[in-house]
């Protein structure tokens, strides 16, 4: 490729009022998001920009409508920014590119600059005609004239004919079948090689007996001259019914145009970009695998740009070129209409970590356990669902990013766990790390030294032990000794007014680091305490499950309310270990 886009911005275009997208080295740039959160906008403002003829604009469809029938100042014109780098030069090339309209005349304003030098609106013009060639493919369009239009003209053109069309209208019916003739080879060509790209693609289809089946472009006899060529032909499947194309399953639809990509990349001179809408609807999963697959392959000598609603498009290991689009919906008052309100929609680009993202993506495409996304390249493996909530509040509380945390269901379920996830993993392109959090209990001590050390093909295994809060390395140390102990406290003295026990006092804190408790586990020394505090009440035992997990959510809901900052001046090893956790990944 000669030139790469390297940015692209909207202003005030339909859902969009600003937002900018930094595209990576990679080619393949995928826009994922809810339904009506502006991704199909954002590739058509791409085609606006690249085919900007004012009849392609109309202000009160593509103006956002708070700015249509609210202010209708300034604002009231769309603006589209791309940047561009000659890939030899490394030159920046950047265009902008201005829509309005006033009083029913509308108006587009060019301009750019390439370096230092400004570029007149015929030299943007002829950069984007000569350079590039565009193709937008919407998700309920399949069908693809533009497409075949391109490539029997792309065809055709070298041989040469154009030289002689004046003549040719003179000529003899003899000379017309001899254009027409030469006109049906090129086509043929086409024909061939689309058909064996085509069942390349299907191969790997079990469900599919496509022994037979072929890409057939119908020649109908004429005697038109050569520009009607293009328009005129018939693009079928022949798979023993040769209907025309839009009586075939979407889904065969989808290969074919798969087909189409391949052939264009491979034949023409400009630089490609593709903007391809849903390009998995209707697709199988095993298909929708096989496509992004193919779609990487092609980015390599194309820009892609895709929307998805599908996991199996999203690289978790590699999030750059991965942009998530959420909606905002404001109510506001129409600034020319008192007392009118209307809701004015935004589309907005989430900004956080890789961790951040691939969890907010998961939750925006609904997916839960026992899917394909259940482990992330990152991960955490702890023992219970309480051990979960305690670390997911303390890195939120410290605005770390929370990483994928799995629940093994008992530190004995750890090796059954980690075989099963090595299976699992076993088809992913990437090897997945797994940090396995263990206490120093008896049982924990002996599945860590069965683990630690230990070689898996499909994962990266990472075995760690809890830490007290306060750096104390001593045995039986649990998830609870690692929690902050004012907040461990607090949350046990609310359990214990709710029964109406006495409270654990100030004083009763000190004796934490005496001798006789200071190597206990902390809900030892808690249940001992409460017992000697409330001798006439039956003892409430904090270490079994149940009382565990009242314990433990009583925890999480006083993190949220806490400003930790100063128990981090006390115990700053708790953050260390959070810390030291995420600079595995």
């Amino acid at each position: 490729m000669k030139y790469q886009l390297v940015e692209f911005r909207i202003r005030n275009y339909r859902s969009i009022s600003d937002i900018k997208l930094k595209i990576d080295n990679d080619n393949l740039t995928v826009i994922c998001g809810s339904n009506n959160v502006g991704k199909t906008n954002f590739l058509r403002a791409l085609n606006l920009f690249f085919n900007p003829k004012i009849d392609n604009f109309d202000a009160d469809r593509d103006v956002p409508y708070h700015i249509v029938e609210g202010s209708r100042g300034a604002g009231y014109k769309t603006v589209l920014t791309g940047r561009f780098i000659e890939n030899k030069s490394s030159e920046v090339l950047e265009i902008k590119q201005s829509f309005s309209e006033k009083k029913g005349i509308k108006e587009v304003v060019l301009e750019g600059k390439k370096g230092r030098k400004s570029l007149s609106k015929l030299e943007i013009e002829d950069f984007l005609n000569s350079n590039f060639s565009f193709f937008f493919i919407e998700a309920s369009n399949i069908d693809i004239p533009k497409l075949i239009s391109e490539i029997v003209n792309d065809a055709i053109l070298p041989l040469g004919m154009d030289k002689r069309r004046g003549q040719t209208q003179k000529d003899s019916l003899e000379k017309l079948n001899q254009f027409i003739d030469l006109s049906k080879s090129a086509v043929k060509n086409i024909e061939n090689d689309l058909t064996s790209i085509f069942q390349n693609l299907l191969k790997e289809v079990d469900s599919i007996d496509s022994d037979n089946w072929k890409l057939q472009i119908k020649f109908p006899e004429y005697d038109f001259l050569r520009e009607a060529i293009s328009k005129i032909i018939e693009f079928t499947l022949y798979d023993t019914n040769e209907r025309k194309l839009e009586t075939k399953g979407s889904g065969i639809q989808r290969i074919i145009l798969l087909s189409l990509i391949q052939y264009v990349n491979s034949r023409t001179k400009k630089d490609v970009i593709w903007a391809i809408d849903e390009p998995e609807i209707f697709l199988q999963a095993g298909l929708q695998k096989s496509l992004y697959s193919r779609l990487l392959e092609e980015s390599k000598d194309s820009q892609i740009l895709i929307t998805t609603h599908s996991h199996f498009f999203i690289n978790t290991q590699n999030l750059k070129n991965t942009f998530l689009f959420e909606g905002t919906k404001e109510l506001k008052e129409y600034a020319r209409k008192e007392g009118f309100l209307f809701y004015k929609l935004n589309t907005m680009v989430y900004e956080g970590s890789d961790f951040e993202k691939s969890q907010r993506i998961k939750q925006n495409f609904g997916i839960s356990k026992n899917d394909s996304w259940e482990v992330m390249p990152f991960n955490v493996l702890v023992e219970g669902q309480e051990d979960k909530d305690i670390l997911t509040f303390l890195f939120k509380k410290f605005n770390l990013p929370i990483p994928n945390i799995l629940i093994g269901g008992g530190v004995t379920k750890y090796p059954g766990y980690l075989r099963f996830l090595e299976e699992f993993c076993s088809d992913l392109e990437y090897k997945p790390k797994i940090v396995a959090i263990f206490d120093r209990d008896s049982e924990g001590r002996s599945i860590f030294n069965s683990l630690r050390g230990r070689h898996y093909k499909d994962i990266d295994l990472n075995c760690r032990y809890i830490i007290r809060a306060d750096g104390k390395e001593y045995n039986d140390i649990e998830l609870e000794d690692f929690i902050y102990p004012d907040i461990l406290y607090d949350a046990t003295n609310k359990i214990l007014r709710r029964k109406k026990y006495k409270a654990i006092k100030k004083s009763d804190r000190l004796k934490r680091t005496s001798r006789a408790y200071n190597k206990s586990p902390i809900l030892d020394f808690i249940t001992d305490i409460t017992k000697q505090n409330n001798p006439e009440k039956s003892s409430i035992n904090f270490t079994q499950e149940g009382m565990k997990m009242i314990l433990t959510n009583t925890c999480c809901q006083i993190i949220e309310q806490s400003d930790i900052n100063e128990m981090n001046v006390e115990y700053p090893e708790v953050l260390f270990f959070l810390k030291n956790i995420l600079e595995v990944s």
